[in-house]
This record gives structure tokens, sequence and C-alpha cells, in this order.
């Protein structure tokens, strides 16, 4: 029976469809791991909440300093829903603002000039609105008032009333004096706007505005008193209102001096801070509940460099006087305190890094006191901030929950002085990460080559000795071995698997080594969902600053951290030790250092400057044709060769064409094997490949004139291979690349030209788009032929053979396909696995769908052909009909379920299975691992494989075989007899 070609195109698709299934159900959430982070928790947006009336738990509510809005379960830290407030293409700046009513079932969030409503249960959106410049500031006191502080075009500052059912406008109050907008607070049956006038000669006026109910101006605005003028809005240290007294706390002579005021009223309480001149006051907090219905207290808290303190002020609502009601004790160290209410009732909590200390705003006497000793916190120096719910109990116990923000970044809960959980919020804002293989504590090639250095002797006797050592490891084995010989039976990891950073059969248990931009590195283990085995803080940033990674370099047990302006730094692998810190910027010229291996193994550091050229080079012996690619400020790609003089030499140098400039240059992967130097067809001739492990893709776009071009050169001799153009390209899209063995992908946003065939006409039609590019490169494009190596002994990429007499140098033969795509690619990646064996698939970072999918090399195929069916070669060879659209299946996506926010780079490193791959993809806030197995896992079995029955059958039979035997045996005998 012969099959025809239709009969085998849907056991094609099939196939290809299963093979690039992203996970299997079984494995889901336990090959990957996700660490949903929120970003850094602020003080003045995270809050303990009911989300609504009818709940009897509070939620934990936070916008963090990367404005992503998120719930959190108090109970184990898990995030029940969360909101990314700031897109990528959003100019947006400032903290955020999230406000919720006392009472109600919504948040209400502003940021930019937009202010969005959120169910509080599941975070759905139930409206937005859209001011006409940067909301300043949101008070929503009440279920059913919301007033909006917005700074307008043109100078105008404007405060809206808005429905808190469905956004829509009540009433608007016009500010049109030119001041300078700071707050709104909301009492009752009135409203307070508070803007900083201009003073007559330097500094600004605090001024308070009072509204009524329906938006209008109550009498003359009331100009707050004090000593000296504001310079700006920062020493305005509080607003808010409490239980009908709106306070406003402001500080002067370089916060040596407090002031508080009831709004409403023009008297104010002027404080002299307490503290000697022997103390530096570092910085000033106030706190008071939250809920409108509290007693009007507040905390005032000093914190100086090693000794912190506070006072408690009570405000009589009657008489609005205020009056300081007692002294919180001086405490060594650094301090926080946080204010929660129960009813009328006011509390206050102090947190230090060995107790907690729980105590009322009217009581002299401690509530209740928790001690931290002993707990495992790492190394405690500060509190950064602290939101804390107290709940009294029968008698006179109480139940306390901080959530607690570290300077380290990570965020805790304490319950009684328990930690329940920890969540590593200071790894958002990744911008760096490298996979390192666990170094080996006793590495059997290093004995071997340490007795193979003595004589025979010497070898024997350390034979011996390591022998001796190895025993002292029996006792350990041997304990763990029934839970081995268990554990591969009911699928569990055995207790010796678990404990301790070791390395496993398969390969899959790495470090994946990551920098943030705040300055800190962290490693995570692979092999245990992503589990933090140290984060440290490698260098010390001023507020605002960035830290600039280039890259991390995997070495032998440790890593190297590559900076710009020429600084690095080595740590160690398993504990973070910084081992090396080389600090950039001591010379101005010098851009960045990149180490280069020389004949030794040695990691040589190279200088390169602005300018792109090469700085001197410690004397090293380097592999003959070594050459190093730089890219300069100029926009020029030069080629250095480094030789054994401390000179390189210049050998080429890439320009860009007039009104163009260069984009990106990539190259091939570290670790790219190619396991065949030809593609097999289905007639069993063989395409060539054209393979150069000295190609780099270099990038260039016109922004005058919207192209975009990309050209393949050959890094050694910087001869060009190939180029293509494409014009009509939106450079405000994204633009990337990548390249493997011998194909290039490449991903744009451009306009293309659709030819439909007619019965009378052609017609073509402008269509714009999202595409993707893939050309695969041969030596030549006829089957079992070598193009121009075919006659050539001998071959150089600096020297590169000829095609004719003139000397053109052999170019590859290109084959290239365009797909359309649903959506932008904003970084691609390629699988990457030991021997190369395994057909590789392109990863792609979608971040409309907030998803990486994976895509087979079998799709992006541009040997697919076009306008027909495949032939019976071209089926054999896996190929099927070309469709010019490319759509996203749910199948590809490998992080199923999970939402990945601001994923913007992937990663690849080779397990010790050749079907399987590991996978990171960190960015602005996410972090998410996986094992990507393009063709299927192959090489090992499935969780569906159950050892046990397997082995229960082989008794079986075993047992059936010794039971039927002697019955078979004498029905042979008889047998015998009778013939």
């Amino acid at each position: 029976m012969r099959l025809s070609p239709r009969s085998l195109f849907p056991l094609i698709l099939l196939f290809f469809a299963s093979s690039t299934g992203a996970i299997f159900a079984d494995e889901a959430y336990q090959t990957d791991y996700h660490l949903a982070l929120l970003g850094l928790p602020q003080a003045h947006t995270t809050f303990f909440h009911r989300p609504s009336p009818a709940s009897k738990a509070s939620l934990l509510y936070t916008l963090s300093e990367r404005l992503v809005l998120g719930a959190v379960n108090p109970k184990d830290g898990a995030v029940i829903w969360r909101q990314q407030l700031k897109k990528k293409e959003d100019n947006v700046t400032g903290p955020g603002i999230l406000r919720a009513a006392e009472g109600g079932d919504t948040l209400v969030s502003a940021v930019g000039d937009v202010v969005s409503s959120w169910d509080a249960s599941d975070g759905r959106l139930v409206w937005e609105w859209s001011s006409q410049g940067r909301v300043k500031d949101v008070a929503a006191s009440t279920t059913d008032e919301l007033l909006v502080l917005s700074e307008e075009d043109g100078g105008r500052v404007s405060v809206k009333k808005l429905g808190v059912q469905d956004g829509a406008i009540i009433w608007g109050f016009i500010d049109k004096s030119g001041d300078i907008p700071y707050g709104l607070v909301s009492a009752r049956e009135r409203s307070y706007y508070i803007s900083l006038q201009s003073a007559m000669l330097k500094g600004s006026k605090i001024k308070v505005t009072e509204l009524d109910a329906s938006g209008t101006a109550i009498g003359q605005p009331v100009f707050l008193s004090s000593d000296v003028d504001v310079v700006s809005a920062g020493p305005i240290l509080h607003t808010g209102v409490n239980s009908g007294s709106p306070i406003l706390v402001w500080t002067e002579k370089a916060t040596k001096t407090l002031n508080i005021n009831v709004l409403g009223t023009k008297r104010s309480l002027r404080i002299n801070a307490p503290f000697s001149d022997v103390e530096t006051l570092e910085k000033i907090t106030v706190h008071a509940p939250r809920s409108s219905a509290a007693l009007p207290h507040l905390l005032i808290h000093y914190q100086a460099s090693d000794i912190h303190w506070a006072e408690v002020y009570h405000i009589d609502p009657a008489t609005q006087a205020i009056v300081k009601a007692r002294d919180v004790p001086r405490m060594a160290g650094k301090g926080a305190f946080s204010a929660s209410s129960s009813g009328t009732e006011v509390y206050f909590t102090r947190h230090t890094g060995s107790q907690i200390i729980l105590f009322s705003s009217v009581l002299e006497a401690t509530l209740s006191q928790w001690s931290l000793t002993g707990k495992s916190r790492g190394d405690l120096l500060d509190i950064a901030n602290v939101a804390s719910e107290v709940i009294p109990r029968s008698g006179s116990t109480y139940a306390v929950r901080s959530a607690e923000t570290l300077p380290s970044g990570d965020w805790e809960l304490v319950r009684n002085g328990e930690l329940f959980w920890k969540r590593h919020e200071g790894l958002s804002g990744t911008v760096a990460a490298a996979f390192l293989d666990i170094a080996e504590e006793e590495s059997l090639a290093e004995e071997l080559a340490a007795e193979s250095k003595g004589g025979p002797f010497r070898a024997y006797v350390h034979r011996i000795k390591r022998h001796v050592r190895d025993l002292s490891h029996l006792p350990a084995w041997a304990e763990g071995l029934p839970a081995r010989f268990l554990g591969s039976f009911i699928g569990e990891k055995p207790p010796s698997q678990t404990q301790g950073l070791r390395r496993d059969g398969f390969g899959f248990r790495k470090i994946v080594l990551i920098a943030t931009e705040n300055g800190r590195l962290a490693a995570l283990d692979v092999g245990e969902q992503g589990k933090v085995i140290w984060s440290v803080q490698a260098i010390s940033l001023k507020p605002g600053e960035k830290w600039q990674v280039l890259s991390i370099v995997a070495e032998d047990d440790t890593a190297l951290v590559r900076l710009k302006n020429g600084g690095f730094l080595r740590v160690g692998s398993r504990s973070g030790e910084v081992l090396q810190n080389q600090k950039g910027g001591i010379i101005s010229s010098l851009r960045t250092t990149v180490p280069v291996v020389d004949a030794s193994g040695s990691s040589i550091p190279i200088p390169v400057n602005d300018d792109g050229s090469v700085g001197d080079i410690p004397a090293a012996n380097f592999r003959k044709g070594t050459i190093l690619v730089t890219e300069a400020n100029d926009g020029i790609v030069r080629g250095w060769s480094l030789t054994k003089s401390t000179k390189p030499t210049l050998v080429w140098q890439f320009l860009p064409s007039a009104h163009e400039k260069v984009h990106s240059v990539s190259a091939r992967p570290v670790h790219d094997p190619v396991a065949s130097i030809g593609k097999a067809l289905g007639d069993r001739n063989v395409l060539y490949k054209y393979l150069n492990p000295n190609l780099l893709l270099i990038t260039t776009i016109g922004a005058g004139t919207s192209t975009a071009t990309f050209y393949l050169i050959d890094s050694t001799s910087g001869v060009e291979l190939y180029s293509t153009s494409h014009p009509n390209v939106d450079i405000n899209h994204p633009i990337v690349s990548t390249l493997s063995e011998n194909w290039i992908a490449y991903s744009l946003y451009s306009e293309l030209t659709a030819k439909t065939q007619g019965s009378t006409q052609l017609d073509q039609q402008k269509l714009k788009g999202y595409q993707i590019f893939v050309s695969e490169l041969y030596e030549s494009p006829y089957p079992n032929d070598r193009g121009s190596l075919l006659s050539t002994s001998n071959y150089s990429n600096i020297y590169p053979s000829t095609e004719d007499m003139h000397g053109t140098p052999g170019k590859p033969h290109v084959i290239s396909q365009t797909f359309l795509l649903p959506g932008p690619i904003a970084s691609m990646s390629i699988t990457s696995t030991l021997q190369g064996i395994t057909t590789r698939a392109l990863l792609c970072v979608i971040s409309d769908l907030n998803s990486v999918i994976s895509i087979s090399r079998a799709f992006l195929d541009p040997r697919r052909p076009v306008g027909r069916d495949p032939t019976t070669p071209e089926l054999e060879e896996g190929l099927f009909r070309y469709h010019p659209s490319l759509e996203f299946e749910p199948k590809w996506v490998i992080n199923h379920k999970r939402e990945l926010l601001s994923v913007s780079n992937v990663i690849t490193s080779p397990s010790l299975l050749e079907s399987t791959s590991l996978v990171f993809a960190f960015g602005e806030i996410d972090l998410f691992g996986t094992r990507v197995s393009p063709i299927g896992a192959f090489d090992i079995l499935g969780k569906g494989f159950s050892k046990l029955q397997l082995v229960l059958t082989v008794v079986a039979l075993a047992v059936g075989t010794t039971i039927v035997a002697p019955f078979v045996r004498r029905k042979q005998i008889d047998g015998a007899w009778k013939a």
C-alpha cells in the first residue's frame, strides 16, 4: 500500500502539533517556577483592608514602587490578584496613589493622569477616568465621596468630585492662581485643598482652601504661619483626616521644628524636635490611623543615626486643641512604627530588629511584647516601612500582624513575633542573568589529574587516600539508600537529594545568578522551584541611581558581573561573597571591559574605550585568529585582532550607510553545537549547511527613511556575507533578531504589499503588521554540492576562498520566508541542548500576552512549499504547506496559566538530557523558569510511567512462568511418548 501526500499531511501536522506542546498537564507547577513579584511596597500605599463590608478577614494591599497594584493573602503571602498600572510605553513618573474608603468594596488608584477604581476582592476594573493633567492626590474618606486633585495644562489646578460607583463628575473647582498643588483632605461635609503659594522673596507659603459639599470655596484661603517659608513639598510630613479632625504636619529649620495644624483653623502647635547636638536626626515620620472613626491621636517618630524614639499627641475634637500625651522611650538602633485602630481605639506598634512592642495611644503601659531573638531574619539592621493590623481578643490579649519591608527588598509578615512568610520583592528590576553549573565539592577529574602528575608510587598512595576519604560518605549513603529506593517507586525526592546544593543526574539542577538595577545579586536554585539560595547587596547606590550591568559571565565556581565604565565584580556562586570589585569610571574614556579567554584558558579583561578602540592589554598568549568586536559611540563596529602583542590590530570596520545608525549587534550563542553539517532531504540527498562560528548579525535603522537593514558579517575578516533591507518600517516598535547554527530570524513592524490573483486582474493591498523573517544559509542551492568549498583543501575566514578569478568571497546561498504575526515580539532566544541534535525552538517574549512562547523550527522552515501541497519526499522531510499567517497557538505558551509581568529577556542552558533545555525569563517585575523539550522528552521516562507496576508485572510473569513450567514440561514429555 502506498500512501499519497494528502493522506500523510494530517499525520505530519499531528506530529508537529504534539511536539510543540509547551508542557504536559501533570508537569505544570512541577517543572516550572514563577516568582510573581509586585515590587518594593511603599509606606503610603500599603495597608490592611477588608475587601467588602461582609468580609471578616482583611487582605494586604500595596501599590509598589514599580506601580503594580496587588492584593496579598496575609496567611501565606500568595498574590490573590495584581494589576500593572504602568505600561512600557507610558512616560509616568511619581510614586502613584492608592486609597480605600473604610467600609467600601473598591480601591482607587491614580497613576499619571488616570484614576481607576478596582474591585477589592478580585481586582476587576470597575471604571477608569482620565484627567487633563497629572493627578496629584485622591481623597476617599467615605464610600460615596471621591475627590481628585489634578494639575491641568495651562497652569490650572482642578478639584473634582467623582461618583464612586461610575466615576462620573459631580462637581468641579478650578484654581487659576498659579499655586503648586499638594494634596486633599476630606472631612465630613467639607474638604480642604492644600497648595503652595510662591512667597515674595523665596520659598512658598502653605495655603489651605476650604470647600463645601458643592465644591464652593468657603471664605478666604488660610495661610499657615511659619518662621520660614517652605522651599518645596518635602517638609510636609502628613495630611489626613481622623475622626473629623483633619490635620497637617510640616517641618521647618532643617527639621528642627515641627508644626501641627488642624485644618480649618489658623492656630498651629509648634514643637521643637527633642534631640541633642550630638545626635544626627535622619528623618521624622508621622503615623495616624486610617479610620475616620478612630480617636484623633497621632505618633511622631524620630530616627537618629543610632537611636530612635517617638511622641504621642492627642487632638480634642471639641476645642481642636493639640496636646502631648506621652513620650515613647528611646531605644538603640533603627526602628519603625505603625498605626492601626479597632473601633475608636488607636494602637501603635514598635518594630525593631529584636522585638515588637504593642501599646495604646492612651495608656502608658505596654499592651504586649514579642521577642524576635533566634528568628532566621538575616542581618536585620533597619526596617524601611511597616503596615500593621491589631485585633483585640478576649481579655487583655491581642493578635498583631505586621508586614515589614526591609532594606534588602524582602517583604515579611510577622504575626505575634513569628515569621510567617517572606517575599523577595527586591528581586524585581532584574537587568542581567546567567546559568551557573553547581561546582562539585570534590572533582574526580582534578583528582585524576593530580595523580597523573606524580610517579606510580605517589599516584598509588594518592588513590588510596582518596578511597579512604570516600569511605567517610558510606554511612550517609547507606542511610539514605532505603529512602532513595522507595522514592524511585513513589516518585518522591529522597532527603539526600534535597539537602545541600548538589548536582542531579539529569543536569536539571543549576544556579541562576541575577543582578537587579537596585544593586543586588541573588542566586536561585533551579532544581528547587527557584528557591533563593542567597541575596546580597553588592553595591551601594544613591537615591534614584540604577546599577548599570552589561552581562553576567559564568566561570568555574564564580561569576563575573560586567558593568559599564569598565567596572566588574567577581562573586562566589555558592555564597555570593564578592571576591573582586573593580570600580568603573577610573578612566573617563573607558566604556567597558570584555573577558577574553587566552590559549591557557585564563580569562583576560580587555579594556574597550568609548570610541571603539581597545586599550593596552596585559601580555597574554591568545589563540591565532582571536577577534574582538567593539561598537563605538559613533556607530561604527570594529574588529580587532588579538595576538601576543599588547597592542591589538584593527582588522576591519563596519560603517553604516548614510542616515542609518546601528541598532543592535548579535552573535551566535556561546554554546551552539552543530550535530550535522547538512540537512537530509526526503529523496536521500543532502543540502550542506553554511556553518561559520564567526557570524555576526548587525541591524541598522534609518529614522528618516523608515528602513531597517540586516547585515550578516564574518567577524574575522569583516566580509559582508548577506544583507537585506526593509522599507516602511516603524522603528518605534520592537526590532529584535537572533541567529544560530545556519539560520537567522528577526521581527519588526512594517508595511507590506499583498498580491491577490483575481479572475481578471491582479490586486495589490497595503498591509501593516508585525512580521517575522527566517533565513537559512547553505553552501549551495543544489543538493550534494559544497559550492566554493568543493575544490578547496584548506579554508580560512581571514582569507576566504573565492568563487571566480575576480576574488569575490564565497557567500552562502540564502533561503528566506516571511510570516505575519498577531502581535509584537519583545525578545528572541533559542533553546540550547548538550549536543545540538534536538531541533531548536525559537523562544519569544510576547508582551501583549504577558507570556513566553516556544515556536518549533518546523513552523518557521523557509523551505515550506508555497502555493501547493508538499510532495512525498517533502512530507518525509517534515515540510508542510506554507501559510503567511502564523498564529500564536495556546500550546506554544510555556508559562501556561501563569501571567508574566514585564518579562523582557530569556536565557537558556543545556541539561544533561539531549531532549531538554533549561529556560529562564526575567525583566522589570517577574522571574520565571521552566524546562522545554522542542520535540518531546524522548530520553527520559514520563511521570505516567509506573516503576512499581513494571516490577509487579515482571514478578507476576516470573511467578506465572515458575508455576506453568512443570505443566509445559510434562505436556512436552507426554507428547514425545505418544509420538
